[in-house]
């Protein structure tokens, strides 16, 4: 009978479902994204600042920093934040900052306009999304499931993740090499669909 009113697959209860879908969709864009921008900052490197092999990898390099950066500041910020204020908002307002990124990297991409200045700040700027959706969507599953399915659905979660971090890459990858902004188009639909899914879950509000 307990069995019965408590499920044991994370799957059957609503709330997880879209928490999932969230995840999944929200990690393939990220990883999509991350992927591009790389290949872009060494591309307009040797296309159109004449950079060698070596200069360009450098870039890369500065472009990894660009990244780490928020993540090192920030991060007990976005632990802060998933602390005190509703977890799916943070996760909103994350997804909308990373949904303005890929915009526009998308438009930048489709008009040809650019360089690595751009490149950087808006990696700059995809890093801090990444920095508070983490913690942000990472503390609503042990709130939506009860305690006695929380490790199934921890690991399902952690499925989403490894699973959209393969495929996000190979996704981004292959559309890229039909079409270079789609890729960004792309992720902003994914992101735009982990938003709404996370809309739909009950509020998780901070202890």
């Amino acid at each position: 009978m307990n069995n019965a009113a408590h499920p044991s697959n994370p799957l059957a209860y609503r709330d997880y479902r879209l928490f999932w879908i969230a995840r999944f969709s929200a990690a393939m864009a990220t990883m999509a994204m991350v992927v591009i921008i790389g290949w872009q900052v060494y591309d307009v490197a040797r296309t159109d600042y004449a950079m060698t092999p070596k200069e360009a990898a450098f870039q890369l390099g500065i472009l990894g920093a660009v990244q780490f950066i928020p993540l090192a500041i920030l991060t007990p910020v976005a632990g802060w934040a998933a602390d005190r204020f509703e977890r799916r908002s943070v996760a909103r307002l994350a997804n909308s900052i990373d949904i303005l990124v890929a915009l526009a990297l998308g438009w930048v991409t489709w008009a040809d306009k650019l360089n690595l200045p751009i490149l950087f700040t808006l990696a700059a700027l995809h890093g801090v999304a990444r920095v508070f959706v983490g913690p942000a969507m990472s503390t609503i599953a042990p709130n939506i499931v009860p305690p006695s399915v929380l490790p199934r659905a921890i690991a399902m979660s952690s499925i989403a993740w490894q699973s959209a971090s393969v495929l996000g890459p190979a996704a981004g990858g292959i559309i890229y090499a039909r079409n270079p902004d789609a890729t960004y188009w792309f992720a902003a639909a994914l992101l735009l669909l982990a938003s709404a899914a996370i809309s739909f879950v009950a509020p998780v509000h901070p202890p």
